[in-house]
């Protein structure tokens, strides 16, 4: 039996927008985050891939970039001490996908390890992937958040 939330979502069948996807996104992790003890900051401009600020549990301030998946882009985020933060894109919304808080550099090096002979990594410095793969996540398993 559907409920007049489902209609109204069921006569609207666009799918959402990259700008509201990316807001959904931040509801999401922020929520996390401050249950888990960060504190968050939103910077009033998104100046060198700075979408959110924050300071940890023990105290240290991240600079993070916020993504929907996970990416690396060297001429971007490289040598500038950007955190990637992304859920599993194939993660189950509705019921908590897992999320990862990861220095760029260090991700970055894993996927130049994994795939660095591909115009990709040599052309355009860069990679993302819609799927987090066994391989991958082993990687990211001590990023969890």
């Amino acid at each position: 039996m559907m409920t007049e939330l489902d209609e109204i979502v069921a006569k609207d069948e666009k799918d959402p927008t990259s700008n509201e996807i990316e807001a959904a996104n931040r509801a999401e992790i922020t929520a996390r985050l401050i249950r888990l003890r960060f504190r968050v900051y939103r910077p009033e401009a998104d100046c060198h891939g700075e979408d959110l600020v924050l300071r940890t549990p023990d105290g240290k301030l991240l600079s993070v970039q916020l993504k929907s998946r996970p990416t690396v882009d060297w001429g971007k985020y490289g040598n500038n001490s950007i955190w990637m933060l992304f859920p599993d894109p194939k993660g189950d919304f509705t019921s908590g996908r897992k999320w990862f808080l990861v220095p760029h550099d260090e991700l970055y090096k894993w996927f130049v390890a994994k795939h660095g002979h591909t115009s990709s990594m040599q052309d355009k410095q860069g990679w993302s992937v819609n799927g987090i793969s066994e391989l991958l996540a082993g990687f990211l398993g001590k990023f969890a958040v």
